[in-house]
Parts: structure tokens; sequence; C-alpha cells
């Protein structure tokens, strides 16, 4: 595993030297039988994980770095999802690498749509306004005229709106035995 490493210090900005190093590093795990993942990508060519999430989700710098680390992530996803597929690797481990390595997400979209209305029947505005009508002007009916205070025709409120009163007797109240 040593020998993946390299032994010169990575000038940083030097993309062609960065593609040599990893193409090594793939020829290594070629001929060791040895499975291709972004970590040792990453020592391989002198970087860490932290240099690679920098140089691809802000962009900094060299274009043709980022460009070149993608492209290494790239790489290590197909061959994690060719090992998947050829049945080389336990599912549950190339779900974890997918969704840690390549953004993979587990994602159910649900959609709920009631199949009825959930405040009942929808009455049209003509028989709302009728049975408004209805409850609101019938409080009076079975009192008697002493009980119901009328304004005069046009006495309104400030905004505009009629205002009416209607004051109801009060029962008096048996005092509790004690």
């Amino acid at each position: 595993m040593q020998a993946i490493l390299p032994t010169e210090p990575l000038d940083r900005n030097d993309v062609e030297e960065m593609e040599r190093r990893f193409a090594r590093y793939l020829d290594l795990c070629a001929e060791w039988d040895m499975k291709v993942g972004n970590q040792a990508a990453y020592a391989a060519i002198g970087i860490d994980k932290g240099d690679a999430y920098e140089w691809t989700n802000r962009n900094l710098g060299n274009p043709a770095r980022t460009a070149f680390i993608k492209k290494v992530q790239k790489i290590c996803a197909m061959y994690r999802e060719a090992l998947m597929e050829d049945g080389k690797v336990n599912p549950v481990t190339g779900i974890f690498w997918q969704k840690n390595y390549d953004g993979l997400k587990d994602q159910q979209e649900v959609v709920l749509t009631p199949n009825t209305n959930p405040l009942g029947e929808q009455k049209d505005a003509e028989a709302l306004k009728q049975k408004y009508l209805e409850n609101t002007y019938g409080v009076t009916e079975g009192l008697s005229a002493a009980d119901v205070l009328e304004l005069p025709e046009g006495a309104e409120s400030a905004e505009g709106v009629i205002v009416e009163t209607v004051e109801t007797p009060r029962k008096a109240q048996k005092a509790p035995r004690g």
C-alpha cells in the first residue's frame, strides 16, 4: 500500500503530474488486484479529501485541476458501480460508497391527492349565502319585540357596516345550597 504514495511533493497547479500519478495508481490497482477508491486515489495523487472537496465544490484557482478531480471521482464511481453489477462487493457497502462519494441518495416522492374535499361537499355560493341569511336573521324569531333593538334606517358604523345590537334578558340564577 505504501508504494502508491508519491515520493515527491506535489505542485498543486501541475495537472499533468496529477494525471500521471493517477494513471500509475490505476496500473498498480490492476497489477495487485486492488479495488479503486477515492481516498487511495487522492493519496496516490498527493492530496486529501479536503483538497478534492475544495477543488470540486468551490472551483478555486485552476479550472483544469477542477475538471481533473471530477474525472477522478467519476472513474471511481464507475468502478464501484461495476463492482456492484458484477456482485464483487456487498450491495450495502456499494450503496454506502455511492451515497458518501457519488452524491446519490435514497429519495421517495410521495404525492397525496385527497379523493374528497376535506371540508365536505362543496356548495355553490348562492346556497351558502342563503344558509347564512337564514341562520343570521332567524335569531330574532321567537323573541318579543321588546327584546329586539332595531336601529333607525341608515345607521352605520365607521367601516360602513350596519350595526345591529340584540339584548337578551338574563335569567336569575339560583343560589347554591350550602
